[in-house]
C-alpha cells in the first residue's frame, strides 16, 4: 500500500496595520474531518524552528489536521518593525492574543483544508513559554479547546527586573505586562481550573526551574498526565539548523499521539 500524501498549505492573517500571523496546515487530504492539533513554538522560536516541521508531518500522517504558525513577534522582526512594536508583541497578552486568533479562524472554517478539520476537536501543544500559554488558553477558552499537550514548560513566567541598565526594552515591556497580570498568568491556579484532559511531558535534564514547576503540577493536580524522559534537555536534543528526530524527541511525540488517540 502506498503512503498517503501529506498536503501542506500556506496562511496569512493580517492581526492589524503592523502585525500578522504566518502558517501552515498539513493534513492527509481525504475529505475526512480530522482532529485539529495546533503546535505553538516557544519564545526564542517559529513555526520552522528545529524539529517543528517534522513533528507537524508526524501529526498530519497519524491522521490530524496540523496547524502551526509563528507567532507575530515572529513576522515583526522578519519585517524589521521598531523596537517598541516588536517588544509590545513579545508579551504573554499578545501570544495568547494570536492564539486566539488562530483559534477562531479554525472555529470559523477560515484557514486552509479546512474540509479536512473537525473544528469541534482542537488540542493545542506548546513548548517552553507557549506551554504556559496554551494552560491559560485552555482554562479560558474551554468550548474551543479540548485538550493541551505542554513540552518542556507549565512553569508561572518570571516578571524578572524592571527599570534598569541591564535589561533590554523587550524584557521591560515583558515583565511590566507580567507584573500587570500576575492572577491570570499563575499557571498552577489555571491548570487546577482545567476541565479538559492535559498532558505534560518533562525533560529530566531541563532547567531546575520547569523541573520544580513539574513536580509541582503533579503534586496538586494528580489526575492529569504527565511523562518524564530521562535525559532530555529542553528541546529534546534537537538543534536548530535541524539534524534529524532524537531518541527523546520520538519519545515525546510518541507520548503525545498516544495521548490524543485516548482523548480521541
Amino acid at each position: 500500500m502506498s503512503e498517503k500524501t501529506i498536503v501542506s498549505e500556506p496562511f496569512d492573517i493580517r492581526l492589524n496595520e503592523q502585525l500578522s500571523l504566518h502558517g501552515n496546515v498539513k493534513a492527509v487530504q481525504d475529505g475526512s474531518p480530522k482532529p485539529v492539533i495546533v503546535a505553538v513554538h516557544g519564545f526564542r522560536g517559529s513555526r520552522d524552528w528545529g524539529f517543528w516541521p517534522e513533528v507537524t508531518d508526524s501529526l498530519a500522517a497519524a491522521g490530524f489536521y496540523a496547524v502551526s504558525f509563528s507567532f507575530s513577534r515572529v513576522t515583526a522582526k522578519e519585517k524589521g518593525l521598531s523596537e517598541r512594536v516588536i517588544a509590545e508583541a513579545s508579551t504573554i497578552s499578545q501570544e495568547l492574543i494570536d492564539l486566539e486568533v488562530i483559534l477562531r479562524h479554525i472555529k470559523q472554517r477560515l484557514l486552509p483544508l479546512s474540509e479536512e478539520a473537525d473544528e469541534r476537536r482542537v488540542a493545542v501543544i506548546g513548548h517552553s513559554r507557549a506551554g504556559s500559554s496554551s494552560i491559560i488558553a485552555a482554562a479560558e477558552q474551554p468550548e474551543d479547546i479540548q485538550a493541551v499537550i505542554v513540552w518542556n514548560g507549565g512553569a508561572a513566567p518570571l516578571a524578572g527586573a524592571k527599570n534598569s541598565n541591564d535589561v533590554s526594552l523587550v524584557q521591560q515591556v515583558i515583565a511590566d505586562d507580567v507584573s500587570a497580570r500576575g492572577d491570570r498568568y499563575h499557571i498552577l491556579s489555571r491548570f487546577k481550573t482545567l476541565k479538559q484532559p492535559a498532558l505534560i511531558v518533562q525533560g529530566s535534564k531541563d532547567n531546575e526551574r520547569l523541573i520544580a514547576a513539574n513536580a509541582r503540577l503533579r503534586e496538586e493536580v494528580p489526575d492529569q498526565t504527565y511523562v518524564t524522559i530521562d535525559g532530555a534537555d529542553h528541546t529534546f536534543g534537537a538543534e536548530h539548523p535541524y539534524r534529524g528526530a532524537t531518541l527523546h524527541l520520538k519519545e515525546a511525540l510518541e507520548a503525545s499521539l498516544a495521548f490524543l488517540k485516548k482523548v480521541y
